[in-house]
């Protein structure tokens, strides 16, 4: 249908891929419906793989997932049997390693996408032996458990690198304004800085209730933030809040003493929901300590 075709062209892929490698367990799973729906076109396929979507989506089939939510691995399963039908998406995730992750999610025991991940290697390897040629073995089994091996092995390594990897996609989408962006900041240098208005209300109460709660940054789309603070503190802060705090902070003592500050002021009361903005500053008081000297911590105190 159209809409599919309209959902793409304004730029949801990119939210919904670094929601797979980064999000919650529901959020992943959601955004795993929503590529799943997207993925029954053909012309969209291509355009799942060209966004990234293949190693988040390979990473949620394993079953070295510490989670006990079925849901994103089933979806993720899904989606592989749908990008099944296109002969070289079918190269694509095995040359991303899908044969090994979605027998060993076959043959785990107790894993809750066992079955789909059944369905989806039938889909990508019809025949038994394009299934060993995708192992590199000539027994599947004897390829499950290796690959299962491999996995719980390297698993802490790739969970952390494909974390990392989520946080800095969803911290990139800070940019000059594009196609995509819904909310535009004018910053004290006079630059225009695009970001995700669901991303910053998700990640902070207080930009919820700026950008959510009818007010004219709401209605208007434009935000000025506050001009005590550099434009470079402010892209910091808006890169954190789109990574839910994970980014890496600025290499720049004097940017993280800024972002200290700036963190301070915008950090709401403790609530039950998630607050990036509480964690930036947290992050960024360990590293300011780490780093003063007698050389800088005048420096400190003034600011």
């Amino acid at each position: 249908p159209p809409g599919r075709t309209l959902i793409v062209g304004a730029g949801a892929l990119p939210l919904l891929v670094a929601l797979l490698r980064a999000g919650i367990e529901q959020g992943k799973g959601n955004a795993a419906y929503a590529i799943a729906w997207l993925a029954k076109e053909a012309p969209t396929r291509t355009l799942i793989v060209e966004a990234g979507a293949l190693p988040p989506l390979i990473a949620l089939v394993s079953p070295s997932r510490a989670c006990s939510d079925a849901v994103p691995g089933q979806r993720a399963c899904y989606i592989l049997r749908y990008l099944a039908a296109d002969a070289r998406m079918r190269e694509l995730a095995e040359a991303h390693g899908a044969a090994g992750a979605l027998a060993a999610a076959a043959h785990a025991p107790g894993c809750g996408w066992a079955e789909a991940a059944r369905t989806a290697l039938r889909a990508l390897y019809p025949t038994q032996g394009d299934t060993e040629r995708a192992l590199g073995d000539t027994h599947l089994e004897l390829g499950a458990l290796l690959a299962a091996h491999n996995l719980e092995t390297a698993g802490l390594r790739a969970e952390r690198d494909t974390l990392a990897e989520g946080y800095e996609s969803l911290a990139s989408l800070v940019g000059p304004v594009a196609k995509g962006h819904d909310v535009v900041f004018r910053l004290p240098g006079g630059e225009r800085i695009g970001g995700s208005r669901l991303l910053l209300a998700h990640a902070s109460p207080y930009y919820e209730r700026l950008l959510c709660g009818g007010t004219a940054e709401d209605v208007g789309g434009i935000v000025k933030p506050d001009p005590d603070f550099s434009s470079a503190a402010h892209l910091a802060l808006l890169g954190q809040l789109h990574a839910m705090g994970h980014a890496p902070l600025p290499a720049s003592l004097d940017v993280r003493l800024e972002l200290l500050c700036l963190a301070a002021k915008v950090r709401g009361a403790p609530s039950a929901g998630p607050d990036a903005v509480a964690r930036v500053f947290e992050q960024c008081e360990r590293a300011v300590r780490k780093s003063l000297c007698a050389g800088n911590c005048l420096m400190a105190v003034l600011l």
